[in-house]
């Protein structure tokens, strides 16, 4: 079932409960006051539904050992109640488009919602910088490029513009340096997947405490290093990336068969991802990634949306990913939906400019700046693609993660359940003592690609 663009938009309006011009009133005096320390609301919603924010988790609870399963603080909440195609109407204005045709599309979808927690927090310098950037952060308005950010920091905590709110995604904090192995299961009708197995490495610039201005960033965001481990057919092939703030991002291939580096200019935009099975574009890969410049970006506002949220039991090791992936949807008795504010954000296709998907809608979440789900439309108008992520807050940071991606195709009838590390080492944050710079040049790639 499609859903048509002129529908969707009728459905984003009627729903919106905060418009942008309320931000504009706003001022840096409000953050940490009316205003959380990186820019959300303080106040719960009128119904009760939406607690107030009151901090977020910044210390482990109890039980809690660094680098093993994270401790479940909501571990004795019960259900509130589930969402259903049968009862799906009396939600209909707190869904996503493409959460109204999951339930529409697929007998057994359902979404079970418990009380909501708001539990996104940051370190104490990550307030500091972001409040810092208020007035300093600008953006390029042709190519949407960020300049003069406070690194460290949420560019853009009183956002006026949708393309503000994605730079606050693109900056999410996530630690300075990590190092994690995932899977992602490319899932057929039947539910039946290979696993990709693979390694990363992650380094942020734009994080380190050593850059106290934009110039000393030298236009890197970030670097990273992702090395396939399995299946066979693609073990060894790695791919390094150094994200930039301006302009093109740079990126390199190491390919064991042909025992070369080489350019990877493709990696970006609509072009397809190796292991995708055409199912999924490269700026899908953490909801959304790379330059901004090929969309209009338009702050419709907010609303309150049902959405994964303190996903600890679907995140815990104990369920393997053959556990989480079912047919046609990941296992539902794990995925926990919460009621949270997030901001709406709709992308369509500049004049002049292709890609493979010409329309977005994204919903960001308003205490973590991280998408948390998207819309996606053809050129016709129908609903293609929907995509989101499984919110953990990593309280021994703290920072909220994705411990886990849907992305669904509803032409294609299948899914992808990507970034999941179940069956491996819990990701580590804390990991700069050990993921250096040196890591990320591109003479080391080969050396990379044939460990």
């Amino acid at each position: 079932m499609f859903t048509k663009v002129s529908a969707t938009a009728a459905f984003v309006a009627c729903s919106i409960v905060l418009g942008a011009g309320q931000a504009q009133a706003d001022s840096a005096a409000d953050l940490g006051a009316k205003l959380t320390p990186i820019g959300a609301e303080v106040a719960g919603n009128a119904a009760g539904t939406i607690p107030a924010w009151s901090g977020g988790i910044v210390n482990p609870p109890a039980g809690y050992v660094q680098g093993q399963d994270y401790v479940d603080p909501y571990a004795n909440d019960k259900k509130l109640f589930s969402i259903t195609k049968d009862n799906l109407e009396q939600y209909r204005d707190n869904l996503a488009a493409g959460q109204i045709a999951l339930l529409d599309r697929y007998a057994g979808y359902r979404m079970d919602v418990y009380p909501t927690h708001r539990s996104c927090a940051f370190p104490a310098n990550v307030y500091e910088k972001t409040k810092a950037n208020v007035g300093m952060a600008k953006i390029e308005k042709v190519a949407h490029d960020l300049t003069d950010a406070v690194p460290g920091g949420f560019p853009f905590p009183l956002p006026q513009s949708g393309d503000e709110v994605m730079w606050n995604h693109r900056t999410a904090y996530e630690g300075v340096a990590r190092s994690v192995v995932g899977t992602t299961a490319v899932v057929n009708a039947g539910g039946q997947f290979v696993p990709l197995k693979w390694d990363e490495l992650r380094l942020s610039n734009y994080y380190n405490p050593a850059r106290t201005n934009f110039a000393e960033l030298q236009n890197v965001q970030l670097k990273y290093l992702s090395t396939y481990i399995a299946p066979a057919r693609v073990a060894g092939e790695a791919y390094l990336v150094h994200e930039t703030l301006n302009g093109e991002r740079n990126a390199w291939f190491y390919s064991p068969g042909l025992r070369r580096v080489r350019r990877a200019p493709t990696l970006s935009y609509d072009n397809p991802v190796s292991g995708y099975e055409g199912l999924g574009t490269a700026d899908q890969l953490y909801m959304y990634n790379g330059r901004l410049d090929r969309y209009d970006w338009q702050l419709v506002g907010k609303k309150e949306l049902y959405i994964p949220y303190n996903n600890y039991e679907f995140a815990n090791s104990k369920h393997s990913v053959a556990d989480l992936v079912e047919p046609n949807f990941p296992n539902r008795d794990v995925t926990r939906y919460e009621l949270h504010r997030v901001w709406v954000i709709e992308a369509t296709l500049k004049q002049g400019t292709r890609h493979l998907l010409p329309r977005r809608t994204f919903y960001i979440d308003e205490d973590s700046w991280r998408v948390v789900a998207a819309d996606m439309y053809d050129s016709r108008g129908g609903l293609w693609r929907y995509q989101e992520e499984t919110t953990v807050n990593a309280y021994d940071v703290p920072t909220c993660f994705g411990f886990g991606q849907a992305l669904y195709d509803f032409q294609a009838g299948r899914y992808i359940l990507d970034l999941v590390f179940n069956d491996d080492a819990r990701p580590n944050f804390h990991a700069a003592a050990s993921v250096t710079d040196s890591m990320f040049e591109v003479g080391a790639l080969r050396k990379t690609g044939t460990r």
